[in-house]
C-alpha cells in the first residue's frame, strides 16, 4: 500500500511538471518604440571603412559601419549588423551587433599570421566589404605631391595630390592616412588630412584674399614626405553687382522722414571673389530731378569712388519731388576711362513720408451690428493711409490712435509695410448718446423721402404719413440717431493742397482743404460742413468731448483758413448699433380688398430706435386667398449704416369685378426677432 502511495506521488509530480512546461513560453520582445507603428525602414546601402587599413600581426584595427536609408541618411531603427571575414586564420571580430543610431565602430584583432583578409558587413541582405593588409614590413615608402591648377588668384582653390607607395613600389592600402600643411598661412589654408584611394590622397588647398605669393605644401604619411608649391596672384575686376539699397525708400526732403538711402556696388574678380587690389567706380545719378543728390555735396550727379575690398559705398540724399531714382555704376580702369563692367541699382523710391488728409479712409467690415442690447458683438475697423502722392509704403510704423462714442475699441495701431492697420471694436456700456428726435433740421444734401428713408427728418415724416405714428412723441425719446455710434481716427499728418506748379511743395495761394484745428467726437450726428464754429453746431460742449485741443484753451476753435503741414488730421465713421429685436408695423391691421380692386398695405421693420435690421436679415410675405398679390413679398436687408429703415409695400388686387367673392384673405410675414422665428398674420376679406 505504501509503494502505491509513493507511485501515485511521484505519477502526480510528473503530471504537474509537465502542465508547468506546457503552458510556459519564451517572452516576446517588442522592439517597436511605445506609440511608434511606423514600418520599420530597410537598409539601402551600407558604408564600411577600416583604421587603419593596414597593420603588422597581433594590431588592431576598427571597422566603422553605417547603414544607410534610401535618401543616405543613418537608420535609426534597430538593425542586427552581421560581420564576416574572408580569412578567419588572419584575425577576429565579433561576430554581429545591434545597432539603432545607424553606426557602429567594431574591433578587428589581427593574429600572427601575414595576409590580407577582407571584413564584410551585412544587414537587411545588403553587404559591404573593406580589406585590410596585415604585414611586418608595410610602411609608407616615398610620397609625391602635385598641385593642380599650380597658379591660381587670391580666392581660387587648387587640388594637391599626395602619391604613396610601400616600400615594394605598391600603392598604399585604401585608408592610409596623408596630413597636409601650409608653410605660410596668410597665402591660404588647405585641409588637414585625407585618405589615400589606390595609393593617392587629395586635399583642397584655399587662397587667401589679400595676400600673394608663393606657398609651400608638405605632405606626409609616416616617414614619407612631398612637397609642392602653389603661385597665388592679384586678382582683376571681372563684373560689378548691386548689392542694396537701406533703406529702398526714403521721404522727401523737409517732409520729417528719412531722407537718405546708403547705396552698395561690389567689384568681383572673373572667379566671383570680391577684388583685394584697389580699383576705381563712377556712380551717375538719374531721378525726378528735384534736387537729389549722392555724396556730400548738394548737386552731385556724378562722382568716382574707389573700392574697400572690392565694395563701394555712397549716399543718395533725396530732393523735393518724389519719384524713382536709379544710380548707375561703372568700373575704371588704370587710366580712368570706363570698361564695359557696369551695373545699375534697383529702384530706390522718393516719397512724401507724411500722411495726407486727402489719402485718408476709414471703414468697418461690418456697418450695421446687432449689440444694443448684446455685449462684445464684434466688428474691425481698417485706416488706409497714403502721403499726398499716393504712396503708402513710406508710413510704416505711422500710429493711428482711435477713440469711439460708444462701446470700446483699440486705443492705437502702427500702420503695416503698405500702409494699412486694423483695430477691433465691440459693444459693450456705454450704449450710443440718447439723441432728442430731430433737433437740428434736415441735414443738407437730402431730398424728399419717398419709400425710401436715409435722413432722419424724412423718416419720421413718411412714417407718420403711413402709419399715423409721430416718433418725435415717443415717451420714451427713441428714434433713428439714438443708434449711431461715431469712431474717429486721429493721426499726425498735414492738410490737403492742390500742388499747382508741381515742385513738391506747398506755396501760398495754392488751394488747401482745411480743417478743423480741434477734434471732438460727434455725438449728435450733425453735418460738419461750417467754415466757423455756431453754437451747437458742430460741436456741443455740454456733451461732446474735445478730443484734440490743438492750442490748449479748452474752446472748440473751428479752422484756421491756412495750410498746415503739421497738425492732427481725423477721419470719422459711423456704426449703426441696433437690436435682434425686431418689430413690425403696417399701415393698416385688416385686409378689405373691394370688388374689382385692389388695397395697398405698406409695412416696415426695425429695431426699437426705428433702424433697419442687420444686413443678412430678411422678412417675407405670403398671401392666400382670393385675388392676385403683387410688390415687395422676399426683402433681403443690405449691411448699411443710415439711421432709420425702408418702407416696403405689396398691393392684393381682385381683378374679377363680376362677382362678389367676400372670400377670407391672409397676410403672413415671416422674419427672426432675437433669434426666434417670428409670423405676424393680418387677415381680412377680398370681395
Amino acid at each position: 500500500m505504501k509503494i502505491q502511495k509513493l507511485i501515485l506521488t511521484i505519477l502526480l509530480v510528473f503530471l504537474a511538471g509537465c502542465g508547468t512546461e506546457s503552458t510556459t513560453s519564451t517572452p516576446t520582445v517588442d522592439t517597436t518604440p511605445p506609440g511608434d507603428n511606423t514600418p520599420a525602414i530597410t537598409v539601402a546601402d551600407i558604408s564600411i571603412s577600416a583604421s587603419p587599413a593596414a597593420i603588422n600581426p597581433l594590431e588592431t584595427s576598427t571597422i566603422t559601419v553605417v547603414l544607410l536609408n534610401s535618401t543616405g541618411q543613418p537608420i535609426t531603427s534597430p538593425k542586427e549588423v552581421v560581420f564576416s571575414l574572408s580569412a578567419p586564420a588572419l584575425g577576429t571580430i565579433i561576430p554581429s551587433v545591434m545597432t539603432s543610431s545607424g553606426s557602429t565602430n567594431q574591433t578587428f584583432t589581427a593574429k600572427s599570421i601575414e595576409g590580407i583578409v577582407t571584413v564584410t558587413a551585412t544587414a537587411d541582405g545588403k553587404s559591404a566589404s573593406q580589406d585590410i593588409q596585415i604585414s611586418k614590413t608595410i610602411a609608407a615608402s616615398t610620397l609625391t605631391a602635385t598641385a593642380s591648377p599650380a597658379s591660381i588668384t587670391n580666392g581660387a582653390t587648387s587640388v594637391v595630390s599626395a602619391s604613396v607607395l610601400d616600400g615594394n613600389g605598391n600603392p598604399m592600402p585604401n585608408g592610409t592616412t596623408v596630413n597636409f600643411s601650409v608653410d605660410n598661412p596668410a597665402l591660404g589654408t588647405i585641409v588637414s588630412s585625407a585618405t589615400t584611394t589606390a595609393g593617392v590622397a587629395k586635399a583642397t588647398f584655399s587662397a587667401g584674399t589679400t595676400s600673394t605669393g608663393t606657398a609651400t605644401v608638405t605632405a606626409t604619411s609616416g616617414v614619407a614626405t612631398g612637397t609642392t608649391t602653389i603661385a597665388i596672384t592679384g586678382t582683376t575686376a571681372g563684373s560689378i553687382e548691386f548689392v542694396s539699397a537701406d533703406p529702398q525708400i526714403i521721404s522727401i526732403k523737409g517732409s520729417g522722414g528719412q531722407e537718405t538711402s546708403e547705396i552698395k556696388f561690389l567689384v568681383k574678380d572673373s572667379s566671383g571673389n570680391p577684388i583685394v587690389t584697389s580699383s576705381e567706380v563712377r556712380l551717375a545719378l538719374s531721378g525726378p530731378n528735384g534736387g537729389e543728390y549722392l555724396g556730400d555735396t548738394p548737386g552731385t550727379q556724378s562722382l568716382t569712388v574707389g573700392t574697400v575690398d572690392g565694395g563701394v559705398t555712397t549716399i543718395l540724399h533725396s530732393g523735393t519731388i518724389p519719384g524713382t531714382a536709379t544710380i548707375t555704376a561703372t568700373v575704371l580702369d588704370g587710366a580712368g576711362n570706363p570698361t564695359s563692367l557696369t551695373t545699375s541699382s534697383g529702384v530706390i523710391a522718393i516719397g512724401g513720408g507724411t500722411p495726407s488728409a486727402g489719402h485718408f479712409s476709414l471703414s468697418v467690415g461690418q456697418r450695421n451690428i446687432p449689440g444694443l442690447e448684446t455685449d462684445n458683438v464684434t466688428d474691425s475697423v481698417l485706416t488706409l493711409l497714403a502721403d499726398r502722392y499716393g504712396n503708402y509704403n513710406v508710413l510704416t510704423g505711422t500710429t493711428v490712435s482711435f477713440y469711439s462714442e460708444c462701446g470700446a475699441i483699440d486705443r492705437a495701431v502702427a500702420l503695416d509695410g503698405i500702409g494699412q492697420g486694423t483695430v477691433t471694436f465691440r459693444t459693450q456700456d456705454p450704449r450710443p448718446y440718447n439723441i432728442t428726435p430731430d433737433p437740428i433740421g434736415t441735414p443738407p444734401g437730402f431730398g424728399s423721402c419717398g419709400v425710401i428713408c436715409d435722413d432722419e427728418n424724412s423718416f419720421i415724416s413718411e412714417y407718420k404719413n403711413l402709419f399715423g405714428v409721430d416718433i418725435t412723441a415717443d415717451p420714451s425719446g427713441h428714434n433713428p440717431r439714438d443708434g449711431v455710434c461715431s469712431i474717429i481716427a486721429v493721426v499726425d499728418g498735414e492738410e490737403e493742397f492742390t500742388d499747382q506748379n508741381a515742385n513738391g511743395i506747398y506755396d501760398s495761394g495754392e488751394p488747401i482743404v482745411d480743417t478743423y484745428d480741434d477734434i471732438h467726437l460727434d455725438m449728435d450726428d450733425d453735418p460738419e460742413d461750417v467754415v466757423s464754429p455756431v453754437a451747437g453746431k458742430p460741436f456741443d460742449p455740454s456733451f461732446e468731448d474735445l478730443i484734440v485741443d490743438r492750442n490748449g484753451n479748452g474752446n472748440f476753435d473751428g479752422m484756421n483758413g491756412s495750410w498746415d503741414s503739421n497738425k492732427r488730421i481725423s477721419k470719422r465713421i459711423n456704426l449703426l448699433i441696433t437690436s435682434d429685436i425686431l418689430y413690425l408695423v403696417t399701415n393698416t391691421s385688416t385686409i378689405s380688398v373691394p370688388n374689382g380692386g385692389s388695397q395697398t398695405i405698406w409695412f416696415a421693420l426695425h429695431d426699437r430706435n426705428y433702424n433697419r435690421p442687420a444686413g443678412g436679415s430678411t422678412l417675407t410675405v405670403a398671401f392666400s386667398g382670393t385675388g392676385t398679390m403683387t410688390g415687395d413679398t422676399n426683402i433681403g436687408f443690405i449691411d448699411s449704416n443710415a439711421p432709420g429703415t425702408d418702407f416696403y409695400s405689396v398691393t392684393i388686387t381682385d381683378a374679377d369685378a363680376t362677382k362678389n367673392e367676400n372670400k377670407p384673405a391672409t397676410l403672413k410675414f415671416s422674419f427672426t426677432s432675437n433669434g426666434v422665428p417670428q409670423v405676424i398674420t393680418i387677415s381680412g376679406t377680398t370681395n
